[in-house]
């Protein structure tokens, strides 16, 4: 008998597991995540199918960027204030990304520090577009880039921002600026100074700077402040102050630069610098540009390109159209470099030009061109003897051409 109440008690408890298995194996299976969007309050098991919505970007830029940050194509960001790439971290902006500055509490720029980076890099139709959410110059201050290239008198301090730059880093890399449109940049920094569209600032050869266009700056297009980077196929359309400048040393090579003046205001298409408190100091600016177009808008007394404060260059392949004087040199460390070879202007296309080369001295700045003082014929001897060796000459240059500047990122 007691065997059968074993046997008997064997089957009732498989019986038992039998139905719990059962039980087990009939619980409601589904999402069982309160957050998620297909949450099942019946689910008794969760099955790994949860979805949860798409977190939405804080499109806001402002402050300082710590961190690596991405703006993502497809997105409009707005501009706060004045914002800071910290070292060590890297500004992406994705192609298509338009960012709008808002100056209505404070003026919006952005600047990358040195051992920043900015990976900004667009497409022909597809461009990254910097601009201001009022459509008028001087809405917003610009993108400004700090590196540690070598500049003269070895390190400055940024005319925005408190940033120090410069350095022995000729190859510094702050990344890559390519199709990219600034607008309406240029808002005022103090009484004696405005933002530029893109300023350079001690940046080096590492970094990518191509296809870039300054539309309806209110101070200059693009500006150098030393440094070793190569610019290329740039365009400067109605510029209120000078189209392209450079100063402190910028010894960077450039190709396929186009410029044209709005009828409303104007400068200079190219102003060239060494240092204006010490003409000689060095390294000298020296950089090489070829292939340059300038357009002026036909006002008295507008030089297309002022070479002056000491600076070096060889300028190659140049038209220039709308400026009372073509090239215009001045001051005796100038003239020096001239005589020297240091400075060679040649292939230049002078159309409608009143002086295709006019000269102007430190001391009798008044007398220029013809109407050479005592003080003035010694420089211009100098000059006669450039042009006989071949230093400044013209010809028919084509300058630039226009046939890349086509696609989404060129605006007229």
């Amino acid at each position: 008998m007691k065997k059968v109440k074993t046997l008997k008690t064997v089957m009732i408890a498989g019986l038992s597991l039998s139905l719990a298995g059962g039980m087990t194996s009939c619980k409601k299976e589904g999402c069982m995540d309160e957050k998620a969007t297909n949450y099942d309050e019946k689910a008794k098991k969760d099955d790994g199918t949860c979805s949860y919505p798409e977190v939405q970007e804080d499109t806001n830029l402002s402050g300082d960027v710590t961190e690596n940050r991405t703006l993502k194509t497809g997105n409009t960001y707005t501009l706060k204030g004045g914002v800071h790439v910290k070292e060590g971290a890297t500004l992406t902006i994705e192609k298509g990304v338009t960012v709008e500055g808002d100056a209505t509490e404070s003026v919006p720029y952005i600047l990358v520090e040195p051992g920043a980076k900015i990976m900004a890099e667009g497409t022909a139709d597809e461009p990254i577009i910097l601009t201001a959410t009022v459509k008028e110059r001087g809405s917003w201050g610009g993108l400004i880039v700090c590196g540690k290239a070598p500049v003269n008198s070895g390190e400055r301090t940024a005319e925005v921002g408190d940033v120090t730059y410069g350095g022995t880093v000729s190859g510094d890399n702050s990344g890559v600026i390519k199709y990219v449109r600034i607008e309406y940049s240029g808002n005022t920094i103090n009484s004696e100074k405005e933002h530029n569209g893109l300023t350079l600032n001690g940046v080096g050869s590492g970094t990518t700077v191509e296809y870039v266009e300054v539309y309806q700056g209110k101070d200059d297009g693009f500006e150098f402040f030393g440094g070793t980077v190569n610019a290329n196929y740039l365009v400067s359309i109605g510029s209120f102050d000078d189209c392209f400048d450079w100063t402190y040393g910028w010894t960077g090579k450039g190709e396929y630069w186009y410029a044209e003046q709005s009828a409303d205001g104007g400068d200079r298409g190219i102003e060239g610098d060494n240092d204006s408190q010490d003409n000689a100091n060095l390294p000298f600016s020296n950089p090489t540009l070829k292939y340059i177009t300038l357009i002026g808008r036909s006002a008295d007394g507008k030089d297309g390109i002022k070479l002056r404060e000491g600076t070096r260059a060889t300028i190659n392949n140049v038209k220039i159209e709308g400026f009372d004087d073509a090239v215009d040199i001045q001051h005796n460390q100038t003239f020096d470099n001239v005589t020297s070879s240091f400075l060679r202007v040649s292939e230049v296309n002078a159309i409608g030009a009143k002086n295709e080369f006019k000269f102007s001295t430190m001391k009798k700045e008044d007398y220029k061109g013809a109407d050479w003082a005592g003080d003035s014929t010694i420089e211009a001897n100098k000059v006669a003897s450039a042009q006989r060796d071949g230093i400044l000459t013209t010809t028919t240059s084509m300058g630039s051409g226009t046939d890349w500047m086509t696609g989404a990122w060129i605006k007229k």
